[in-house]
């Protein structure tokens, strides 16, 4: 049996240009960017290879969910593979999860591939990968907060 899915969380826009950006939302929508925060992931997994990377990521609220921008900063991320490919645009939906292991597993027995396309964790708090070919264009975000029920 497939395993339900939770409430979307937000939705990962892909951005050359931060600051141009959240200008851009503000003006347009009179909505303010919070939580910006720069991280490193020093030993994340692209394509199942270790890569380090660094990204800037700020939340927009949009009701029940919200919009997450991204800029990547440095090194080989599915963000960069993402600007040079598409240029600017929405790259993922994310979704809290329980357990990842578990939402993999069901996946895969229901005959999906479930492939991993990037593995990272922020300050062992949080977990997240990304899984390609499961949304009809989009990545999917498995969220697991380490510690903590969905």
């Amino acid at each position: 049996m497939p395993i339900s899915l939770p409430p979307l969380f937000h939705v990962g826009i892909i951005v050359e240009d931060f600051d141009r950006a959240v200008a851009d939302y503000e003006k347009r929508w009179g909505v303010n960017t919070e939580q910006i925060t720069d991280l490193e992931f020093p030993t994340a997994k692209l394509h199942g290879e270790e890569v380090g990377s660094s990204a800037r990521y700020g939340f927009i609220r949009t009701g029940s969910s919200e919009i997450e921008l991204i800029q990547p900063l440095d090194g080989r991320s599915p963000y960069t593979e993402f600007l040079d490919l598409h240029g600017e645009g929405v790259h993922h939906l994310a979704y809290v999860v329980g357990s990842i292991d578990q939402y993999l597993e069901s996946l895969r027995a229901t005959g999906e591939g479930a492939p991993v396309t990037f593995e990272a964790s922020i300050a062992g708090r949080t977990r997240f990968v990304y899984l390609d070919g499961l949304a009809h264009g989009p990545a999917i975000e498995l969220i697991e907060r380490i510690g903590e029920d969905a």
